[in-house]
C-alpha cells in the first residue's frame, strides 16, 4: 500500500458531524465477526455428506411390468431445492432461514426423496438442517451487534446517501441472464412434458404382448415376439432383464418398448436443472442487490470518516479506519458501481479519471471518504471518495465483505499468545519493482516453468480421459459436456506454453492460438487474476491467458509466482521507459502458439476414441 498521505476530501463533501472510524472501534468490529462463518458453512458439507449417505442406503428399485419405473419428478424437485437452498445458506441467510425448513421436512418426508432410507440416516440429515439453523441465527446475531458497534461509532450521525434514482447496471445484466436461462428452462419442462404425453397416447394405443429377452446390450436389450419377430429396445437397466426371461412389451406397429419403463425424460429433467438452479441465483442476486439499495436510500444512514482505495489487483473498493494511513489492514470490501457524475462535472476532467483507472495508476492509493450505511457483513454501503480531479460516489452492487480478523480480541488476547497469522502478501509498487532491474540489453521473457507445465500435463491427461468417457458410449446426452471443451483446451494450452517477451517498442504475448502485439503506448493495464494474466490494451480490448500455473504452489516453492513477477515487470517497464530492451524481438523470441498442435492431437484421439 502507498506510504504516501491519502488524498484528501474538500470539507463541502463532509456531512456535518461525520465522525472518524479509528482502529479501536475497527478492532471491536471485527472481533464481533470473527465467528461469522464457522456454522453456515460448515452445515453445508455436513447438510451433503448426510444426504448422500441417506440417499446410497437406499436401495435403487427394480423396474418391474407391476410397477414401472416413470420420470422421477418430486426426486429432481428436491434436488433443485436442496441446491438452492445450500447457495443461500452460505450467501442469502435470510432466505435460507426460511427455505431450510420446507426444503428439509419435504426431504425427510417425501418418498421420492430418501424413500426407504433408515432412521439413522434421516436422523443425521435433521440434526444437520438443525446444525444449520443454528449457524444461520448465530450469523444474524453477529451482523446485529455489527451494526450496533457501527453504529456506536457514528455517534447517531445520519445523512441521506448521495445516490442517484438511476438502477444498478449489473442488476440489468442479472435480470436478464435469470430471464433467459428460466425461459430456457421452461422449454426444457414443455419438451419433456410433450414426450411423456406422446408416449402415454402411443402406449394406450399400443398392444401388450409377453416377449421373451434373447440378448442384452449396454443400453439395450433384444427380446423375440410371440409371431417370431425380434425386436432391440432400449433400456435404463439392462442389467435388471435376464436372457430367457418373459417381459411386457407394448407393440404399436414399428413402435415398441417395456411396459416396465415408461419414457423417461432425462436429458430434458437435466437441462430443466442445469438451466433453471443458474437463473434462479442470478434473479436472486438482483433481489438482493436491489434490496440492498432500497435500504440504503430509505432514509438517513449512519455515516463515517474512512479510508478508501482500489483494489490493485481486483476492481473490489477497500475500506480503512480513518487512522490507517499506511492502509496495513483492511476492514471490508466490496465491488462498487459509479454513480452518475453531477452536470458540473467537467468532462475531461472525467475522462483523466477514467484513463487513470484502467492504468491501473489510482489502484492502491489511499483517498479520504465518507462511509453512508451500517457496515456489517452482507450489508449495502455507500462510499464518498476523494479523487485527483473530482469526487467518486460508488455504490456497492455486492454486500460488504469482512477482510481481516483483529491480532487482538478483547482482554483476553493478554492471557493467550495470538495465533499466528499469515503474513499478507504486498504488491510492491512499479518503483521497487524498477529499482531492482537492469536499464537496456536483450528482450526479457516470462515464461510457463515446471509448475505450470505440470498444471498442463494434468489438465492434457484429464481431458484425454473426459473425452474418453464421453465418446466411448456413443452418442448420448454426455455429448453436452464437449461444449466446454473449447475453454478447457485454451487453459491446458496456456498452462503449458504461455509466453510474454518484452522488447524495445513493446510486449510480444504468446496465448493459446496466436502471438498478440502490444506497443507500449497501447498498453492500459496489466493485473493477475486468479492463477491468470489480463491485458488491457487500448482501453477496450483485452488479452487473456487464463492458466499461468498454479499460484499457491509456486508461492509455496519460490515465495512468489512467474506471473505476478511477469506483472510487476512489465508495470515498471511500462512506467520508467529507460529500462525497455534496446532491439526488437527476434521471430524466434516471440514465442509460437501451441494451439494448433494440441487440437490436432486431441482431434486424433478423440476420432481414435470413437472408432474403438
Amino acid at each position: 500500500m502507498n506510504n504516501e498521505a491519502p488524498i484528501p476530501l474538500s470539507a463541502g463533501d463532509i456531512p456535518e458531524g461525520t465522525r472518524d472510524w479509528r482502529t479501536r472501534d475497527a478492532e471491536r468490529w471485527l472481533a464481533v465477526r470473527a465467528a461469522r462463518w464457522a456454522w453456515p458453512v460448515w452445515a453445508v458439507p455436513a447438510l451433503v455428506a448426510t444426504a448422500v449417505w441417506a440417499i446410497a442406503s437406499v436401495p435403487e428399485p427394480a423396474c418391474t411390468d407391476a410397477v414401472p419405473c416413470g420420470p422421477e419428478w418430486w426426486g429432481f424437485g428436491l434436488f433443485g431445492a436442496g441446491l438452492l437452498t445450500l447457495y443461500a445458506l452460505c450467501l442469502h441467510p435470510a432466505l435460507a432461514l426460511v427455505a431450510l425448513g420446507p426444503v428439509l421436512a419435504l426431504v425427510l418426508l417425501e418418498p421420492a426423496a430418501l424413500g426407504d432410507a433408515g432412521d439413522l440416516p434421516r436422523l443425521a440429515v435433521a440434526a444437520a438442517g438443525l446444525f444449520g439453523y443454528a449457524g444461520l441465527h448465530h450469523r444474524r446475531d453477529v451482523r446485529r451487534r455489527q451494526g450496533a458497534v457501527a453504529a456506536e461509532a457514528s455517534a447517531g450521525i445520519r445523512h441521506r446517501a448521495p445516490l442517484g434514482p438511476v438502477p444498478l447496471g449489473g442488476g440489468r445484466i442479472a435480470l436478464v441472464v435469470g430471464v433467459l436461462l428460466l425461459t430456457l428452462a421452461a422449454g426444457a419442462l414443455w419438451q419433456a412434458l410433450r414426450g411423456i404425453d406422446r408416449d402415454a397416447n402411443r402406449a394406450a394405443a399400443a398392444t401388450t404382448v409377453s416377449a421373451e429377452v434373447t440378448d442384452r446390450g449396454a443400453d439395450t436389450i433384444t427380446v423375440t415376439l410371440p409371431g417370431g419377430d425380434s425386436r432391440t429396445l432400449a433400456v435404463t437397466y439392462p442389467e435388471d432383464y435376464a436372457e430367457g426371461a418373459t417381459i411386457g412389451v407394448l407393440v404399436d406397429g414399428d413402435w415398441a418398448r417395456t411396459v416396465a419403463e415408461p419414457y423417461d425424460p432425462f436429458g430434458w429433467q437435466l437441462l430443466l436443472l442445469g438451466a433453471a438452479l443458474p437463473g434462479s441465483i442470478a434473479l436472486l442476486h438482483r433481489a438482493a442487490a436491489r434490496r440492498r439499495t432500497a435500504a440504503l436510500m430509505s432514509g438517513p444512514q449512519p455515516v463515517l470518516r474512512v479510508l478508501a482505495a482500489e483494489g490493485k489487483d481486483d476492481s473490489r473498493t477497500y475500506v480503512h479506519a480513518a487512522d490507517d494511513h499506511a492502509g496495513s489492514r483492511p476492514l471490508f470490501s466490496f465491488y462498487g458501481w459509479p454513480e452518475p457524475a453531477p452536470e458540473d462535472t467537467d468532462p475531461q476532467v472525467i475522462a483523466e479519471e477514467v484513463r487513470g483507472a484502467l492504468r491501473g495508476s489510482e489502484a492502491g492509493v489511499l483517498r479520504e471518504a465518507v462511509l453512508y450505511g451500517t457496515p456489517h457483513a452482507g450489508a449495502g454501503v455507500a462510499v464518498v471518495m476523494a479523487g485527483e480531479h473530482s469526487v467518486t460516489v460508488e455504490r456497492s452492487v455486492t454486500g460488504a465483505r469482512p477482510e481481516t480478523a483483529p491480532a487482538t480480541a478483547g482482554p483476553r488476547s493478554t492471557a493467550r499468545r495470538p495465533a499466528p497469522r499469515r503474513p499478507v502478501r504486498r504488491t510492491p509498487s512499479a518503483a521497487e519493482t524498477a529499482a531492482g532491474m537492469t536499464p537496456g540489453g536483450a528482450p526479457l521473457a516470462w515464461r510457463a516453468g515446471a509448475v505450470s507445465r505440470a498444471v498442463g500435463l494434468f489438465l492434457l491427461l484429464f481431458n484425454g480421459g473426459c473425452l474418453w468417457l464421453v465418446l466411448h458410449d456413443g452418442i448420448g446426452w454426455n455429448w453436452l459436456l464437449l461444449f466446454g471443451l473449447p475453454s478447457s483446451v485454451n487453459m491446458t494450452v496456456c498452462a503449458l506454453n504461455w509466453r510474454i517477451t518484452a522488447d524495445r517498442d513493446g510486449l510480444w504475448v504468446t496465448g493459446p492460438w496466436r502471438v498478440h502485439r502490444i506497443p507500449w503506448e497501447q498498453l492500459a493495464s496489466v493485473r493477475s487474476e486468479g492463477d491468470g494474466l489480463r491485458f488491457r490494451v487500448g482501453g477496450r480490448r483485452e488479452i487473456s491467458l487464463p492458466v499461468t500455473g498454479l499460484r499457491p504452489l509456486e508461492h509455496r516453492l519460490h515465495g512468489t509466482s512467474r506471473a505476478e513477477t511477469a506483472r510487476n515487470e512489465i508495470r515498471a517497464l511500462d512506467t520508467h521507459p529507460a529500462l525497455r530492451p534496446d532491439r526488437e524481438a527476434t521471430a524466434k523470441e516471440q514465442g509460437f502458439p501451441l494451439g494448433p498442435v494440441i487440437a490436432v492431437l486431441i482431434a486424433a484421439w478423440s476420432a481414435l476414441v470413437y472408432l474403438l
